[in-house]
């Protein structure tokens, strides 16, 4: 399946042409769900044989680092960086992001409890995401806000920081933007900063670009 995946880039890179993308890009999603099936079952052997629990905090610490998962606090200002884009509503399996996401989060949580450091939790809250596509590849990957899977990811950042994610405590904005590399950034503030957080972040992209 890998080789037939990269004889389908070789001819896209030749040929430009979208349909070879489209095979590829199923391909290689195919390939993924695979992968990741076989990653849980690792996980969960690695969870059944592992008894040192120093080893399997080393296991789960290493999983963050492995993963390219960012979380910073500043200025009241929660942001995560994910080394991928939130998969689409009707993906089969989507559990690549939101495992690795609540074990970054429990890691990051116990690092700064044990260093005395405020962990944030929001009653009212701003959720930003914004989704940063890969300005070389195609333009029609750009999906419409509704086709993107956020709920199981503001499950995860509920569980943390957030009193509620109900809509009486919580608004949702979307981003979309094209930069060099694909990736999604979130982030988590008081809707009391958003409009001058924004607005400044805008500012900052303009002058830039």
């Amino acid at each position: 399946m890998l080789a037939e995946a990269r004889n389908l880039l070789q001819a896209y890179a030749r040929k430009c042409v979208n349909i070879h993308f489209e095979n590829l890009n199923d391909m290689v999603l195919e390939a993924a769900k695979s992968s990741e099936i076989l990653t849980e079952k690792m996980r969960n052997l690695v969870l059944q044989m592992t008894l040192d629990k120093r080893k399997y905090e080393q296991y789960q610490s290493d999983l963050v680092l492995i993963h390219g998962i960012e979380i910073a606090y500043e200025e009241n200002i929660l942001s995560i960086s994910l080394p991928a884009l939130i998969p689409h509503r009707k993906t089969e399996y989507t559990n690549y992001i939101y495992k690795p996401l609540y074990t970054a989060f429990q890691h990051w949580c116990i690092e700064r409890a044990e260093q005395n450091k405020e962990i944030p939790e929001y009653r009212a809250c701003t959720v930003c995401f914004s989704h940063i596509y890969d300005c070389k590849r195609p333009i029609y990957r750009v999906r419409d806000h509704d086709n993107i899977e956020e709920k199981h990811v503001l499950d995860v950042i509920s569980n943390f920081f957030l009193t509620s994610d109900s809509g009486c405590y919580t608004n949702v904005y979307h981003e979309t933007r094209l930069e060099d590399v694909e990736r999604t950034m979130i982030y988590l503030l008081t809707p009391e900063k958003f409009p001058l957080w924004l607005y400044e972040k805008q500012q900052n992209l303009v002058s830039k670009n």
